[in-house]
């Protein structure tokens, strides 16, 4: 005998919004509709339970999307600055986006959740032989508001990924990114950086899947949480049997800046090719109070030199961005929540 699923309020209203969807909504909207939304019962989802961080929400919402409308065509050197902004309400939007064969584009996404909302947004990107994509992603919601961003990237022969994301949190944030990766000398590197007040929770959650020879991946996540805030890393690369020759390199290290801040990572690596360079690593500390001590010796106030130290530690990956006034944004960004947890 087969259970019947009772839908909470929020995957009801997710539910009607997705009603005569297609594609990849209408998927969401049968996964919901037969699984209901994920819980920590679900392994990709045991420490960032979806369905009750949307508790509260009962009715449907909407995403604007601005920056796709008439881009007909991405050319060499392009700039797409792309906003997606969650209204309170439940509500789903997806979109995809081909990088030509051996240009040079550059994609900012700023994922925006309001208060009550619970939004779901993904994209889709080619990136077509030989060609580079800059993608910056800047998750910065309210407090109050769940926000589940997912971006599926398919690369061909030497074409290169370059992402940078930077997640402050919600009371439900999470950002997976899928990579296909072919080899074939495409060159993947993810960087990303998290910083977590009292009462915000950040997942990131990344799957890399190499499946041809020669292929290069590096990934670099760093991490600051304050009492109260939960962070989360899944990073994942799988190297087939014809994967030979792969460089894949992951590293995850954050900081616990109070006693009960939590942290959870899962740094995994499944191999199935015999010559291969693969290694991950893993690292959780507390600032480092010689530091801060020398710091203060100098004059400056407890606060200030914390805040100092938490910028320059997360301010690696940030570093690899190749466009000085994005750098700017993304680390002006940081130091917005830095107030908040020094």
């Amino acid at each position: 005998m087969t259970a019947i699923l009772t839908h909470t309020p929020a995957e009801q209203a997710l539910i009607d919004a997705l009603d005569g969807a297609t594609g990849w909504q209408a998927r969401l909207r049968e996964a919901t509709r037969r699984d209901g939304l994920p819980t920590r019962r679900h392994e990709q989802w045991k420490w960032s339970d979806l369905r009750r961080a949307a508790n509260d929400v009962s009715g449907p919402g909407r995403i604007e999307i601005a920056g796709l409308t008439g881009l007909e065509t991405v050319c060499d050197g392009s700039r797409i600055d792309l906003t997606v902004t969650a209204s309170a309400g439940a509500s789903a939007a997806n979109a995809e986006l081909v990088i030509p064969a051996g240009t040079a584009v550059t994609l900012v996404e700023r994922l925006h959740g309001e208060a009550g909302a619970l939004g779901n947004w993904h994209l889709l990107i080619r990136i077509e032989a030989g060609a580079r994509l800059d993608r910056i992603v800047i998750a910065d919601h309210d407090a109050r508001a769940v926000f589940v961003g997912s971006a599926e990237i398919e690369l061909a022969a030497g074409a290169t990924l370059n992402q940078t994301m930077i997640d402050t949190g919600a009371r439900l944030s999470r950002n997976e990114t899928h990579v296909l990766h072919p080899g074939e000398g495409a060159t993947v590197d993810m960087g990303g950086a998290y910083i977590l007040a009292a009462g915000c929770h950040a997942d990131s959650t990344n799957l890399v899947h190499h499946t041809g020879p020669g292929g290069i991946t590096k990934q670099l996540v760093k991490g600051a949480v304050a009492s109260g805030g939960h962070g989360v890393f899944q990073g994942k690369f799988i190297v087939d049997r014809l994967a030979q020759q792969t460089d894949a390199r992951m590293t995850h290290r954050a900081l616990m800046l109070g006693e009960k801040a939590e942290i959870d990572a899962k740094p995994e690596l499944e191999i199935y090719a015999d010559d291969v360079q693969c290694a991950h690593g893993n690292a959780l500390g507390t600032l480092d109070e010689t530091a801060l001590f020398y710091m203060r010796q100098r004059g400056l106030p407890e606060a200030k030199a914390r805040a100092l130290l938490i910028e320059s530690y997360l301010a690696e990956p940030l570093d690899r961005v190749r466009d000085e006034a994005l750098r700017d944004i993304l680390k002006a960004t940081l130091r917005g929540r830095l107030e908040a947890i020094s």
